[in-house]
C-alpha cells in the first residue's frame, strides 16, 4: 500500500545534465586548490597558473637543446589546458544562467543521447576511476565528449 505513493523519480533535462557535468569536471579541475574560496575565484587562480606557466615555457622554448624542445612541449600542453579549462568556464557560465534554459534545450535537443551517456558515466565514475591516472584519464574524457557534444552552442 505504502509503495502507491512513492515519489517519482524527478526527470532530468538535457540543460540539467550538462550543468551537473560541467560542474563536476571543473570541481576536479580545481580540486588542489582551498576550497574555503568561491569557485570562480578557484576557477581564476587556476587560468592565471595556467597563463604564468604558459609565459614562462614559452620564454624558454628553444629547438637547439633537450631542454628547450621540453619547454616547447610543456608550452603546447599547457596552452590547451589553458583554451580547455577557458572554453569549460565560458560555457559553465551560460549554464548558470537559467533564463537560458529553454534555448540551451532546445540546441542541445540533436545531442541529448550523448550527453545522457555522458551523464549516466559521471553517476557511476567509482566504477571507472580506480587509481589516480585512470581517474585523470576519465575527466579528460568526459571533458573531450562533453566540448565535442555542446561545440554547437556557438
Amino acid at each position: 500500500m505504502f509503495g502507491l505513493f512513492k515519489e517519482s523519480e524527478k526527470l532530468i533535462d538535457t540543460y540539467e545534465q550538462v550543468a551537473c557535468i560541467l560542474k563536476s569536471l571543473l570541481t576536479y579541475e580545481l580540486r588542489d586548490l582551498p576550497s574555503r574560496y568561491e569557485f570562480w575565484y578557484r576557477a581564476a587562480l587556476r587560468l592565471e597558473e595556467y597563463r604564468t606557466l604558459n609565459a614562462e615555457h614559452r620564454s624558454k622554448r628553444s629547438m637547439t637543446t633537450a631542454v628547450g624542445r621540453f619547454h616547447q612541449t610543456q608550452y603546447d600542453v599547457t596552452k590547451q589546458k589553458l583554451a580547455r579549462l577557458e572554453r569549460l568556464i565560458d560555457i559553465y557560465k551560460s549554464f548558470c544562467l537559467e533564463e537560458e534554459r529553454e534555448i540551451l534545450n532546445h540546441r542541445l535537443h540533436f545531442q541529448k543521447e550523448v550527453i545522457a551517456e555522458l551523464y549516466n558515466h559521471l553517476q557511476n565514475k567509482e566504477l571507472y576511476t580506480y587509481c589516480s591516472t585512470v581517474q585523470q584519464q576519465f575527466w579528460e574524457a568526459v571533458s573531450e565528449d562533453i566540448l565535442l557534444a555542446i561545440a554547437q552552442l556557438d
